[in-house]
Order: C-alpha cells, then sequence, then structure tokens
C-alpha cells in the first residue's frame, strides 16, 4: 500500500471494505510506503503495522513525524506561538492548535518506521519503485515512481485539480515554496504516462498539470506583493486579503 489515511471509523471501515474487494484482508498488506507525516497519510499506519506490515519512509521525514505526533506536543505548542508571533488573533491561533491536538488523536502510534533515501529503489508485491525527494508540501515528502510500468505515485506533490499547501514553519527548512517549485520542475520530465495522486483522480499529462501549478504560484505570488504593498503588514493579514472568504 501507498498511504494510510486518516484513523477514523469510517475511514477504516472503508479500507477493510476495498481491500476485501479485492480478495486480501488486512493481515495480507506487508508494506506501507508513507508519503509524508500529515494524518490522512499516516493515520491508520500503525493498524496496519500491528496485523504485519512494514512501514515506510523517507528517512529524514520519520524524525519530523515522531516530533509532531509525539504526546508532549512540543511541535504543536511551537507552531502556534510562531502564529502569534505573526499576527493571527489568539482565539483563531487556539481554535487551530484544538483542531491539530483533534486530528493527533486519529494518528496511530508507530513503533518502527523503517527509512529509505531519496534514489533508492523500493519494492512491493513484485513492482519496483524509486523514490523521489518532493520538498515543498512537507520538508521531505517522497513520492515513488515505478520505471517500468511509467506510473507516478504522486502522494500531495502533484495534483490534479487543487494545488499543495505549503507553509512556512519555525521548523520548516529556509525555503518550503522554493523547494516546492524546484521539486516540481524536477518530476516535470519524468517518464511516467499515468499518475495516481493521494487527492482526486489519476490524470495522465504530468508536464501539462506541472506547467498550469507553476504559472498558479507566479499569479499568486505576484498577488502576495500586491496584498503587502507599501505599508507595514504581519502574515495574518496579507492571508486575510488574498483569502478574505475564508
Amino acid at each position: 500500500m501507498i498511504d494510510a489515511g486518516l484513523h477514523t471509523d469510517e475511514a477504516e471501515a472503508v479500507l477493510r471494505g476495498a481491500l476485501s474487494e479485492a480478495g486480501i484482508s488486512v493481515a495480507d498488506v506487508r508494506r506501507v510506503f508513507v508519503t509524508h507525516l500529515h494524518p490522512d497519510h499516516i493515520g491508520m499506519a500503525g493498524t496496519l503495522q500491528r496485523a504485519g506490515a512494514e512501514i515506510v519512509m523517507h528517512e529524514p521525514e520519520i524524525a519530523n513525524a515522531r516530533r509532531m505526533w509525539s504526546s508532549d506536543h512540543s511541535m504543536v505548542d511551537e507552531t502556534y506561538r510562531w502564529f502569534e508571533r505573526h499576527g493571527m488573533p489568539a482565539d483563531v491561533d487556539q481554535g487551530m492548535r484544538e483542531a491539530w491536538l483533534a486530528m493527533g488523536r486519529r494518528v496511530d502510534a508507530l513503533e518502527r518506521i523503517v527509512g529509505t533515501e531519496h534514489g533508492e529503489l523500493f519494492e512491493f508485491d513484485g513492482r519496483r519503485a524509486r523514490v523521489h525527494w518532493t520538498p515543498g508540501h512537507t520538508d521531505y515528502h517522497a513520492v515513488l515512481v515505478d520505471e517500468g510500468e511509467r506510473v507516478l505515485f504522486a502522494g500531495d506533490h502533484v495534483l490534479p485539480r487543487i494545488t499543495s499547501n505549503v507553509g512556512l514553519y519555525p521548523f520548516s527548512r529556509d525555503d518550503p515554496l522554493g523547494d516546492f517549485l524546484d521539486a516540481l520542475r524536477a518530476v516535470r520530465s519524468l517518464p511516467v504516462t499515468r499518475v495516481l495522486p493521494a487527492h482526486g483522480d489519476p490524470f495522465d499529462d504530468l508536464a501539462g498539470r506541472v506547467d498550469q501549478i507553476l504559472a498558479h504560484h507566479d499569479s499568486r505570488l505576484q498577488a502576495t506583493l500586491d496584498a503587502v504593498g507599501d505599508a507595514e503588514r504581519d502574515a495574518y493579514r496579507v492571508c486575510r486579503t488574498l483569502f478574505p472568504g475564508q
């Protein structure tokens, strides 16, 4: 399997039902590659691990995952101090913090995660796929490329209808958006004819979709400059200008 879904009762029922339709059970899943640490991707990995699966992630993403979903909430607290520093009102900040903690309750505990590196071959059920580091959505997000079948398992890096959320956090690499745009350009020329994203339907024109996303970010960067203008404004006020309906 690639990615494990948020652990809700409904999601687990859907997973078990879909596996059953394919003639297998949760206990038949031997390896799970998790593209990144977000709860809708890592959430049920512990359930699969306890049923016998090996959980694999890009090595440097593992440490961030451990810290993000730790019981001491240190990364959560650090993040919301950061948001407050950049202008987020206290009530909004607290609401987002509570939502993050609630999401954390939908993430299984994991005993062991096996690390893999950029460029390594990941083997699953007779198939071989190469790991590609695609930072931006998270610092160490990774995708898989099945070069034989010409398939990209894209995680949240290239999505068919929406763009990946790219945020700056106190623990981030220096330029997550720059990382993301560079990683998009890097995957644009991969020898694939089919993209399987984590959200949305499969699609075939990888280069065309990458070009759309790059053009979108060009326009949004200009909109951000316009929102900043020549006045002193904090990040929260800029965001409210860019996203007035949120």
